[in-house]
């Protein structure tokens, strides 16, 4: 099979000094990853990673310099190096042997071997699929593992058993891998993850996050990521998600079945909107809502199936969810509020509230963030479709959005204000500026506001 590169590789013209000086020296120049099955579907590649053979280290960086191109060695110790090519970064590596000789990704000595051939340093790769090559000087795809069958058929299968179960993040990798480049998990691969299960604890927190991460942006449908997890028995070290099994729902309002079935529902509808918001922090914050949005359920979930105050009770179980993975508090901070109010805007709606009511919300949380919330929320039932089905609590919010604007409703009045009414600086300032804003928000103007001031009738 021939893959054309010119027509996936921007500016391909400006690749070819260095794949000729390369050949030049006796080298072979290796595409190989992700970037090869964008290839095989004819999808612009963004990442170039480049494995050449016959060439040592060294011999890479001076052939570099031969054309002036940058070269960064902080990859040394794996055989990696990084250039930059007409602002496409690559990274070019050495081949590679990775032998298991202690806990956690860095528990690995590694053997430099540039006369490996491709099925050699194929072994230590996750799955097969990830194992092609695509030769950059003859454009012929190399595949010693089948990996093109596996594409083909949608199967994600472990390279090599050994070297597959020396590596835990491997799973996690296929969480976010599975919706995104197949549709099944090989049997044997399967109980390979069960037999990892008890080794999550070398994982540190950054790579477990980022797979998470992948999963939530990339993944069109990252139900089937849950659903792997679910079966290979990982869902346990998020006991968060796990306890959404089981947990029952009224089928009066929920026919799809308990919080974990609803949960994977909204997850997917909430992957059709995440393009909606604003930009990326809000998105992984809106995926990340969504996914633990009813995380209080099993808490409060009484016999006669009510769940009254769920939302609330979700916010600490959310919390501790996300930091276990980040320390990113502003990230944290938008999915709590989101999971924390995402009742909030079909309360309102309902209970037909005016716009004091909706303002006082907006200043907690972008108004537009929680209309698709809710809007993913409502969809993640049997038969429905988030992109068709009209969601007037949504609406509510849209609108309201666009007429409050992003940001929290400015004060009109302020401590210069009470000063020029010839008050003095106190404590008072704080309960009287207080009072101030909810006169606002109930629709006073700045005039009325200050006239009472003055009448002390505040």
């Amino acid at each position: 099979m021939k893959i054309e590169l010119k027509k996936i590789i921007p500016n391909y013209e400006a690749f070819l000094p260095l794949l000729q000086l390369i050949e030049q020296n006796n080298g072979k120049a290796m595409l190989i990853g992700g970037a090869v099955i964008d290839g095989i579907n004819k999808i612009e590649i963004k990442d170039v990673d480049i494995e050449v053979y016959g060439l040592g280290y060294e011999e890479i960086c001076k052939l570099l310099e031969q054309l002036n191109l940058p070269s960064n060695v902080v990859g040394k110790a794996f055989g990696v190096l990084k250039t930059v090519i007409q602002d496409i970064e690559i990274d070019l590596s050495v081949p590679r042997r990775e032998n298991k000789i202690g806990i956690g990704h860095k528990g690995f000595a590694v053997e430099l071997d540039a006369s490996m051939t491709p099925k050699e340093a194929g072994k230590r790769r996750d799955l097969t699929i990830n194992s092609m090559y695509l030769n950059m000087h003859t454009e012929e795809l190399v595949d010693p593992f089948n990996g093109l069958r596996d594409l083909q058929n949608g199967i994600l299968r472990a390279t090599d058993e050994k070297t597959f179960i020396e590596d835990p993040l491997r799973v996690l990798r296929i969480m976010q891998l599975l919706p995104r480049k197949g549709t099944i998990v090989e049997k044997e691969t399967i109980i390979l993850c069960q037999k990892m299960v008890e080794e999550f604890c070398e994982l540190p927190a950054e790579r477990v996050f980022a797979e998470w991460e992948k999963l939530l942006l990339k993944a069109d449908k990252p139900s089937m990521g849950l659903l792997f997890m679910r079966d290979c028995g990982w869902l346990k070290h998020f006991p968060e998600l796990n306890d959404l099994i089981g947990s029952p729902q009224n089928p009066i309002w929920h026919p799809e079945g308990d919080v974990w079935v609803h949960t994977c529902m909204v997850i997917d509808q909430a992957a059709k909107l995440r393009n909606q918001l604003p930009n990326n922090d809000w998105r992984l914050a809106y995926m990340f809502g969504a996914l633990l949005h009813d995380v209080g359920k099993p808490s409060t979930t009484t016999p006669d199936l009510k769940a009254h105050g769920h939302d609330a009770a979700g916010v600490p179980i959310a919390e501790n969810f996300m930091k276990r993975m980040t320390s990113n508090k502003s990230l944290i901070e938008k999915v709590i509020t989101i999971v924390g109010l995402h009742m909030r805007p079909g309360q309102l709606f309902n209970s037909g509230a005016k716009e004091p009511a909706w303002k006082r919300l907006h200043n907690k949380c972008r108004l537009d963030v929680l209309g698709w919330q809710s809007k993913a929320d409502s969809a993640g039932r049997t038969g429905r479709n988030v992109l068709n089905d009209r969601h007037e609590t949504s609406e509510m919010c849209f609108e309201l959005f666009q007429k409050f604007g992003e940001k929290e409703i400015t004060p009109l009045v302020q401590g210069k204000d009470l000063i020029v009414l010839g008050l003095k600086p106190s404590k008072e300032f704080g309960i009287i500026l207080a009072k101030c804003y909810e006169l606002q928000l109930e629709g006073e103007k700045k005039e009325a506001i200050l006239l009472k001031i003055e009448n002390n009738t505040i």
